[in-house]
């Protein structure tokens, strides 16, 4: 970690971007990270996609990137990522840099950057992030309310096996900036649009419990959330309320991409289709039982041990049959007879 603390100090344009489909982690720490070199004089750009509007609780998004002015890009650091595939459009930026910083929590993580400090055990980047930040400058409720955020969303709202002391310990040096830590916690964890409530119900309508219980998992199409006027982005609570099925040991949420309400990014995501009339499937995957991120890492997606992800192209019903033969395989090679 010291030769990225120096490397940040030394040098003067940065680019931060993290991974497609950013969540609360990937944003907190990005943002949080932004407006702590920008106190030190630094010039910075945020690379991000589109993002749910959630997410305007956390400050810096006038350091998104602005496809119409120069991208000065001498450091490129990579945040929450686990590969350069899940950089997107920021791929070509990293490829680019004269140097590269990759901080990150996901076991999956090969280190693909010239500088990296990955920690699988950490509850999240943003945690991560923040002990970088306290080496560079003092906390301001901006920052500590971007990684605040960050850290919340990835925990789960700490209840996830991840939090340990030392994350609760960040949250207190957070808290004692003085951020409105309760909007924060329940802008994140609670609050959704009245789209994404009919979503909601249209998913769990839909949802089937397979393999004498072991197995719960729902499909979205396009269409079902196009009627619901739903976004998908808004849509990652389901997985999380299928997970709490009594007895499950695996939730599978599988949907389409669409997006309906604007987000707080500028940036516009490629809508390019798959030919011959195939979906871009993506697919969140849950478990208490099996090391899902292996599942997800052999579909080309990754994440960590119990919640992971994939996307891939095919029909509902092929993907859906492609997840649930190898998810069959694991529990059976765990001796759970399904």
């Amino acid at each position: 970690m010291d030769q990225i603390i120096n490397l940040l100090r030394e040098k003067d344009n940065f680019v931060i971007a993290s991974h497609i489909g950013p969540d609360g982690d990937a944003i907190g720490s990005s943002f949080g990270l932004a407006m702590a070199l920008n106190k030190l004089g630094k010039n910075v750009t945020v690379a991000l996609e589109t993002y749910p509007t959630k997410y305007n609780i956390v400050p810096g998004r006038e350091f998104l990137y602005d496809f119409n002015k120069p991208l000065a890009n001498n450091v490129f650091i990579a945040l929450d990522c686990a590969d350069t595939e899940r950089l997107g459009f920021a791929r070509p930026f990293f490829h680019k840099a004269k140097s590269t910083i990759c901080i990150d929590h996901h076991a999956t993580n090969p280190g693909f950057a010239i500088h990296n400090f990955i920690d699988p055990d950490a509850s999240s980047t943003a945690e991560m992030v923040l002990l970088v930040i306290e080496a560079l400058v003092d906390l301001d409720i901006d920052i500590a309310t971007a990684i605040y955020t960050g850290i919340v969303s990835d925990t789960g709202g700490f209840k996830y096996a991840s939090t340990s002391t030392s994350t609760m310990q960040a949250a207190i040096r957070l808290m004692e900036t003085g951020i409105p830590f309760t909007d924060i916690y329940n802008e994140v964890m609670h609050k959704h649009s009245f789209e994404a409530s009919k979503a909601l119900g249209l998913a769990l309508e839909a949802s089937q419990l397979i393999f004498n219980g072991d197995v719960v998992y729902t499909c979205l199409t396009r269409e079902m959330l196009a009627a619901a006027g739903a976004d998908s982005a808004e849509m990652d609570n389901v997985v999380e309320y299928l997970m709490s099925t009594r007895g499950a040991k695996v939730a599978l949420f599988l949907y389409e991409r669409h997006q309906t309400i604007k987000s707080a990014s500028p940036l516009i995501e490629s809508t390019q289709e798959p030919p011959n009339g195939l979906k871009k499937i993506k697919v969140s995957m849950r478990s208490k039982e099996i090391d899902v991120s292996n599942i997800a890492l052999s579909l080309g997606g990754g994440g960590h041990k119990m919640a992971a992800g994939c996307t891939l192209v095919g029909t509902m019903e092929s993907v859906l049959k492609q997840v649930l033969d190898i998810v069959k395989k694991e529990l059976q090679s765990k001796e759970n007879i399904v």
